[in-house]
């Protein structure tokens, strides 16, 4: 199965969007040691790994990732995450 790049790397983005939202609206203590953040570069890794590692077997991989990693930030939206000490 061959998926094309112009359809995974969309969720990539969207998902670093929304994280990128909810990265600045969480407590700006630890701003590195948060989950928001190590979500984000990875949105970014992973949407760099799937423009340069364009192999058949790899898309679908790559997609599954890309629908959880959009999941995943979907989830942390909508959870009611509260800063320590709130």
């Amino acid at each position: 199965m061959r998926i094309p790049v112009s359809a995974i790397v969309p969720f990539y983005i969207v998902s670093f969007v929304l994280l990128a939202f909810q990265y600045f609206r969480v407590n700006p203590e630890k701003r590195l040691a948060n989950l928001h953040f190590g979500l984000m570069a990875g949105a970014v890794v992973l949407m760099l790994a799937t423009i340069f590692l364009t192999e058949r077997f790899l898309a679908l991989i790559f997609f599954t990732l890309a629908l959880v990693w959009l999941g995943l930030s979907v989830y942390l939206l909508r959870s009611p995450l509260q800063p320590p000490g709130h």
